[in-house]
Order: C-alpha cells, then structure tokens, then sequence
C-alpha cells in the first residue's frame, strides 16, 4: 500500500520570519470561525487577520495562499485529535477512535470542513491537498490500528484494505453529512458493537 504523506511532507515550504508559535491558536480558531460562518469563497486572508486580531504581515508569513491556509490549520488540527491508540486490543483502539472522529465532527473541525465539501469538487488543486492533508491524517491512524491488530493476529493482513474496513468510519460520515440525525458516542459504539466486530471477527 503506497504510504500516505505526513503533514508535514505535504506542507510546502514558505520561507519568511519563524513563526511565533503564542499566535497560532486565535488564528486557528479565528479561520475555523470564519471557515464555519461565512465559507471558503468568502473567505479572504485579510479577514483571518482581523479575525485574529493580528497583523496581516503575520498571516502571509505563515502561508501564501488561502488554499494553504485552509489545509494546514484542518491538518494540524485532524492530527492533533486523530491520534492512533493503544488500548491494547483492536476493539478498544476502534473505540476510541470513533470516538475521537465523533467529537471532531461536532467540534469546530468539523463545522469548518463541512462548509469545505461543496467547494472541494469545484476546486481540484484543493481537493488533492485535502486528500493529501486531512484524510490522509484520518487514513494514517486508522492503518496504525490495523497494523497493531494484524501482528496481534487479530485480522488477516488483507483486512486492511477491505470495504469492510472502509466501513467503519463511512457510516458515521454519511449520518454527519445526509441524514442529520445525531452523530455521538452511543451511535459510535452501536456501529462498532453491531457492524464493525461482527464482520472482523467473520473474517479471521
């Protein structure tokens, strides 16, 4: 399987003065706001710094373009929450990590992506940065666990690459993004328990 890049391999280089590391919290949280209340066409970096309550000079330091701007700070983020556990048993670690995915989808991460999705399909250069960023994060976690269950012979090397695998954090997407009903823990631990187990226990 071709390994996905890190965050920090996708990133290119900008150059310029070192950033000031006390900033970088508003201004994630100011360009997940703006992300969530007004969208990536209306978005401008000049707003993220108003937003932000810091000079423009700091902003275009750390990205040159807006598109940069949206995939790093959702990037950063994916991968500060999407962190791969170690409970011990592949159960426990699929736990967690629907859990995890459960709160970033409820949280400001999530609301900012949302409003990405319409713009993605419009924006190819967007689109493979978002693939190479975000989900790639989310990808990258979820094959630390398989990889951990496999040399615990909990599943079969294949099972990885699965459309059972790759069922296990579609259904929560698809109830997040088209049927509006709540997405929490008791729905993560309903798939887990009634779908995601069941099907790994049928193909050991």
């Amino acid at each position: 399987m071709a390994a996905f890049p890190t965050v920090e391999e996708a990133r290119p280089s900008r150059g310029g003065r070192p950033r000031d590391p006390s900033r970088d919290g508003v201004i994630r949280a100011a360009i997940l706001q703006l992300l969530a209340d007004v969208g990536y066409g209306a978005l401008t970096m000049d707003a993220v710094a108003a937003e932000a309550g810091v000079g423009k000079a700091t902003i275009y330091r750390r990205w040159r373009t807006k598109q940069d701007l949206v995939v790093d700070t959702i990037s950063d983020l994916t991968a500060a929450e999407a962190q791969s556990p170690d409970t011990g048993s592949l159960e426990g670690d699929l736990r967690e990590l629907l859990h995890t995915l459960v709160g970033v989808v409820n949280g400001p991460t999530g609301a900012a992506t949302l409003s990405l999705l319409s713009t993605v399909p419009r924006h190819p250069a967007l689109a493979e940065a978002f693939r190479n960023g975000p989900l790639a994060v989310w990808q990258q976690s979820f094959d630390r666990v398989w990889e951990k269950a496999e040399a615990r012979g909990e599943v079969g090397a294949g099972f990885r690459t699965s459309v059972a695998a790759e069922s296990i954090g579609a259904l929560i997407v698809q109830r997040w993004l088209l049927t509006g009903l709540p997405v929490d823990v008791p729905f993560a631990d309903e798939v887990l328990d009634t779908v995601v187990m069941p099907l790994v226990r049928a193909s050991v």
